[in-house]
């Protein structure tokens, strides 16, 4: 009796690995490797006309997450306008998950300024184009 027992949980845990839904050609898991700096980042929005510094959205982060942010870039669609947009790189991958916390876009009110975060994407995914115009 001993001996179909041990047999059936030889063969239930083979069938357990054979069911596995698991890549066993996966790359394996190390939490100290870098994610690129698309994964690490959030795309940002002001309202029109009430831009944010880099010190205020550092901080503002900072405060809730602690010392996360890498660096910060302010863009507007022409040279000598204001800032209008820009994308905020974290140390970890984890804090844009975190901070959109499942939803696609996200507000902040930061002194009294709308500040919209969703999932930053490079032009070139985001169009699908490959880099192509």
């Amino acid at each position: 009796m001993a001996q179909s027992c041990s047999s059936a949980m030889v063969s239930s845990s083979t069938e357990a690995r054979v069911q596995s839904k698991l890549n066993p050609f996966a790359k394996d898991w190390n939490p100290m490797e870098r994610r690129s700096e698309e994964e690490r980042s959030l795309f940002f929005t002001f309202s029109s006309g009430h831009p944010l510094g880099r010190s205020q959205i550092r901080r503002f982060f900072s405060e809730k997450y602690g010392n996360c942010v890498e660096k910060i870039a302010l863009r507007s669609k022409g040279p000598e306008e204001t800032p209008q947009f820009g994308q905020v790189v974290f140390k970890k991958s984890t804090l844009p998950l975190l901070i959109l916390n499942g939803k696609d876009e996200v507000k902040f009110v930061i002194d009294q300024r709308s500040f919209w975060c969703k999932k930053y994407q490079d032009r070139n995914t985001r169009h699908g184009n490959g880099g192509q115009n």
